[in-house]
């Protein structure tokens, strides 16, 4: 009896170690951080579902339009300090609840009245907010500035700008304490923070009714407030700029109602500000948006919290022994590959339903252990495999075919053992199935399924004339034609390949359906001229053919999976047995190591008991594949629609009427040939 080839519990999954240290790398590597930093920045491109705005705010920016009208009056970035000292007096005057300003006037401008001009009007609204970067304040609210007017300073009147990007450079997470988006609010909100649910860009905010202004018209309509200030207090008092400042009119017109009542965050998105960064939603935006964000984040507690990294190696271990218990009692590779899929996907997809949610959960870690455990599955089902086959092939390749052995007893001179050529045809068959089924069953019944199998297919090829060559595991080689000649060589393989098909139906019933597996046999058949003689060692040896015709077969058979079809026929075997039996062209097929393409058919049945709806399939398709290998493409399609409609589990037919649609919208090249291109054996 054959020992069972399945490997003890101590041999499996050897893998499993070098798995966990790659998924370990990875976890700590920056390739994790960049694969979990994708899946955040397509949430925040496309969210489950759209957070919710807050109420009344707005946008003004220095855009392009304001650099062009300023420079129109001479004016260059950066703007003199009454510029700005105009815009936020206008904003002020025309009635915003709050007003954060992402600029920082880090250093005191070459005016010393125009520095204390926008120290107060900035000063003394207590609805102003200036940036503070991580070195300072505003420069103009020195120490001695801040002294004389105490009462100014009661609050926080200052809010840091500075964000740390991840190692990308794009900015996911925000410290609001201390923030500008948190001196936004009275007392400043003391959250810490976390990644930012983003709304979208300002394209994305002006659609969802978010107003983005232009600071143009604001400084239009503050010089002249600028200017009354100054012209009331000649000696630039701050107390009598603040007395000027307030007893200016509310500002009326379009710009001053789009602010009116609204938080606005003023910032710059011009061309040489150099204020605009790349964000998670793509594409460039302003800088001031990030802060705008962070403030939504907060007025509706919407900051997302991350799960400790910790997390992702728990649920990596978790996953991989949801795996290996979910698959390792159940056979073939359809288990695996779809446990696996649904585990990733799983993951991806809570991970992003749970960005609406408020939290994030890493998948990278996750997904990469699945993919490595799927492979290392994969792997260990393959060297099963062919330990399985060659073990088979060791008890049945000990075996010659009796029929040799008496023809050399009988008759020594009837087969030359020296070689010769002769026109025959080669017969190779393999098992579809043979991976499932040999995973379900125990090794002496699959010992038993793969000799009834041989047995039955044996019996064929025997019945029509045929030379058994060998039997290598569950596929068959055989000769017809040889060593006893046999004038209607291709005819008898054609007939052999139908009954091993019909065959195959009694093993199925007998063993297979009750592991649930359905086998199947993929078959090649091609005639010609090709070598026949004794060939081996002084210890053994068979008697066999090979040539370019003989390869030719044994790929034949393995092209069956590309067409997917059960019995593939050469051209010339095609040719001798048209007009008895029903053969139908599939492709024009350049198999792996020839040059030459040579045109393949697939066998139908007996010409004469063909059923009616078989006969018109082949009509349909024999048109439609003449009119597709002579570029008569609408005429391809059309034919081969109403083939498919007759069969519309035929692959090739499918294939090629997709093709001929395809070369319809986009015709080929003049060069073009209908040719089929098989890398693999």
């Amino acid at each position: 009896m054959i020992a069972s080839p399945r490997t003890s519990p101590p041999a499996r999954w050897r893998w499993l170690l070098p798995v966990a240290l790659i998924v370990l790398a990875v976890h700590l590597s920056p390739i994790r951080r960049e694969l979990d930093n994708a899946l955040f920045d397509f949430a925040s491109r496309r969210p489950l579902r759209e957070p919710a705005l807050p109420d009344r705010s707005a946008l003004v920016l220095i855009n392009a339009d304001t650099m062009d009208a300023l420079g129109a009056q001479g004016e260059r970035w950066p703007f003199r300090r009454a510029t700005f000292a105009a815009l936020l007096a206008a904003i002020d005057r025309a009635g915003a609840e709050r007003i954060l300003v992402d600029l920082a006037f880090v250093d005191h401008s070459d005016a010393a009245e125009q520095d204390l001009l926008l120290a107060t009007v900035a000063a003394a609204s207590p609805r102003i907010v200036l940036a503070a970067t991580d070195r300072q304040g505003p420069a103009f609210w020195d120490d001695s500035f801040r002294s004389e007017n105490p009462a100014w300073f009661a609050k926080p009147r200052t809010g840091g700008v500075e964000f740390r990007p991840d190692p990308d450079g794009v900015p996911r997470r925000y410290a609001a304490r201390g923030s500008l988006a948190a001196a936004a609010f009275d007392p400043p909100s003391p959250a810490p923070g976390g990644l930012l649910r983003w709304h979208g860009g300002l394209a994305d905010l002006r659609r969802r009714g978010v107003p983005v202004l232009p600071a143009g018209p604001f400084i239009a309509a503050g010089r002249g407030i600028v200017d009354r200030m100054a012209a009331a207090a000649p000696d630039l008092a701050p107390a009598d700029l603040a007395r000027a400042f307030f007893a200016e009119p509310p500002l009326t017109g379009p710009a001053a109602e789009a602010v009116r009542g609204r938080v606005i965050f003023v910032g710059a998105n011009a061309p040489g500000t150099f204020d605009v960064k790349p964000l998670p939603i793509g594409g460039l935006e302003p800088g001031v948006l990030i802060h705008w964000t962070a403030w939504s984040n907060l007025a509706h507690g919407g900051f997302i919290r991350p799960l400790p990294a910790w997390s992702a190696l728990l649920a990596s271990a978790a996953a991989l022994a949801g795996l290996l218990g979910g698959v390792h009692r159940r056979g073939g590779l359809r288990a695996p590959i779809g446990a696996a899929a649904g585990l990733a996907g799983g993951v991806l997809a809570a991970a992003y339903a749970g960005l609406t949610l408020g939290w994030f959960f890493p998948p990278a870690t996750v997904v990469v252990a699945v993919a490595l455990a799927l492979l290392g599955l994969l792997a260990e089902r393959f060297w099963a495999e062919q330990a399985r086959k060659r073990e088979i092939q060791a008890m049945f390749g000990a075996y010659v075919d009796p029929a040799v052995v008496a023809r050399l007893v009988s008759d020594p001179q009837s087969i030359p053992l020296r070689g010769e050529k002769r026109d025959a045809t080669v017969f190779f068959s393999d098992l579809a199935g043979f991976t499932d089924l040999s995973e379900k069953l125990p090794p002496e019944q699959m010992v038993e399924v793969v000799n009834a199998y041989l047995e039955d297919t044996s019996e064929c090829l025997h019945r029509h004339g045929a030379y058994v060559d060998k039997y290598i595991g569950d596929a068959v080689m055989a000769v017809f034609g040889a060593p006893q000649q046999l004038a209607d060589h291709a005819l008898q393989a054609c007939r052999a390949a139908l009954d091993a098909q019909k065959a195959l139906e009694s093993v199925n019933a007998r063993y297979a359906a009750a592991a649930g597996v359905r086998l199947a046999v993929r078959i090649g058949l091609n005639t010609g001229e090709m070598i026949v003689g004794n060939l081996g060692s002084s210890r053994k040896k068979n008697y066999t053919v090979m040539g370019d015709a003989v390869n030719l077969g044994s790929r034949l058979e393995g092209a069956n999976k590309h067409f997917g079809t059960g019995i593939l026929l050469g051209p010339e075997t095609a040719r001798r047995v048209a007009g008895r039996l029903a053969v139908r062209p599939l492709a024009r097929l350049r198999v792996k190591g020839k040059q030459q393409a040579v045109e393949v058919f697939t066998l139908h049945g007996e010409a004469a008991t063909l059923p009616a709806d078989e006969r018109a399939f082949l009509d349909h398709y024999a048109r439609g594949y003449a009119a597709f290998a002579e570029r008569r493409f609408p005429e391809a399609a059309a034919a081969l629609a109403r083939a498919e409609s007759l069969r519309p589990d035929d692959q090739t037919t499918l294939d090629l009427r997709r093709q001929a649609e395809q070369f319809i919208r986009t015709p080929p090249p003049p060069d073009w040939e209908p040719v089929t291109i098989l890398e693999s054996k």
